[in-house]
């Protein structure tokens, strides 16, 4: 979510509009003129607690959003489920700012039922709201909107889904750079690579993993993410531990990697799933991704999900290693490149971005 936005501000700025960067979160915010990150005090102890991102701003930021909103044109919001968008929300209301909602998620996904209870409590109370009332929003993909099905919205509401730098994800130049990025990951295993990308939390079907890992010692399973799960617990010779990944080290993963393993049960979008296809890597993920587009269905192998059965999953997921897609790495890629071309997809960003600045009487 992060680095999407990141793209979305890059994108802005290279359009001629300046952009302020309210976050808690440092180190995805692009060091570009005209972008100019705005950091807040916070803390995120529920996520290092149970895997589910709940950043909350601490309350002296108050003033600094107040200004922030007070400046701007037209306030951004990524996502109305976090704290600090529904105080920016409050804010941007009170000062008659229009505001474009930026929607990522839908139905919650993590396993646990409390924090399940938390979450539609907090889209009732908060999101929903946010949703029928903010003057434009975007729902990155079909999934996510039809979630929201029953909410009236405004007009300017429409789904738009992420881009993709196809210079960057990439497949191998050739058999020795392959090669090297291969030895660089897994340095004396020969048999093929699995490449697991993203928070390493249970409702990400990361337990998944660890059963597949002890099921298939022919594979090698590069784990890149961090999380409250530590697979170094599970003291496997065929996983690698790659912790936190720069976007050039997960491009270059995908490259040196046989396929992308996904077992994640619920996905708004899932960018790794686009990312992996255009570095020409297999995608090997849960049935649950075609929702965010169908027509993905013969670039990708899928098998069924289901995080209360972790061993059955497993092992179905495990035999479909040996599975091959019906289309080749190369419609795939082209496939890829259509859907997710940035020019395309941020161009329409812009446009709803200066007609609602438009109308509402402000300056883009």
């Amino acid at each position: 979510m992060e680095l999407a936005c990141a793209e979305l501000a890059d994108a802005l700025r290279r359009a001629g509009m300046r952009v302020e960067w309210l976050a808690q979160a440092e180190g995805v915010v692009p060091d570009r003129p005209g972008i100019d990150h705005i950091p807040l005090a916070g803390t995120d102890f529920i996520y290092a607690l149970s895997g589910v991102p709940a950043p909350l701003p601490m309350p002296w930021t108050l003033p600094t959003i107040a200004r922030a909103v007070r400046r701007a044109d037209v306030v951004i919001i990524a996502e109305a489920n976090f704290a600090l968008s529904v105080v920016a929300f409050v804010v941007a209301k009170w000062h008659r700012k229009p505001i474009f909602l930026v929607q990522h998620v839908g139905e919650p996904s993590t396993v646990s039922k409390m924090a399940r209870a938390v979450m539609r409590a907090g889209e009732a109370l908060a999101v929903r709201p946010m949703v029928r009332t903010a003057e434009a929003v975007v729902y990155v993909s079909p999934v996510v909107a039809r979630h929201f099905d029953g909410v009236r919205t405004r007009p300017d509401s429409e789904t738009i889904g992420h881009g993709l730098d196809l210079g960057l994800f990439r497949p191998s130049a050739g058999a020795d750079e392959r090669d090297a990025d291969r030895a660089a990951l897994a340095p004396g295993q020969n048999g093929k690579i699995a490449a697991v990308v993203g928070r390493l939390t249970e409702s990400k079907g990361i337990m998944v993993v660890a059963e597949m890992a002890r099921r298939r010692p022919d594979w090698t399973f590069a784990i890149a993410g961090t999380g409250p799960v530590d697979p170094a617990r599970w003291e496997l010779g065929n996983v690698r531990i790659l912790g936190q990944l720069d976007r050039a080290e997960v491009a270059r993963l995908y490259r040196a990697s046989d396929t992308l393993v996904l077992p994640s049960p619920s996905e708004s979008f899932s960018l790794v799933v686009r990312e992996a296809l255009a570095s020409g890597c297999g995608v090997l993920c849960s049935e649950q991704i075609l929702e965010t587009d169908a027509g993905l269905a013969p670039f990708i192998v899928t098998e069924e999900v289901d995080l209360r059965d972790v061993a059955g999953t497993a092992q179905h997921f495990a035999a479909a290693l040996d599975r091959t897609p019906t289309a080749s790495a190369d419609e795939a890629r082209a496939y890829v490149a259509r859907q997710c071309s940035p020019d395309f997809l941020f161009s329409r960003y812009l446009r709803l971005i200066e007609r609602l600045a438009d109308n509402c009487g402000h300056r883009a």
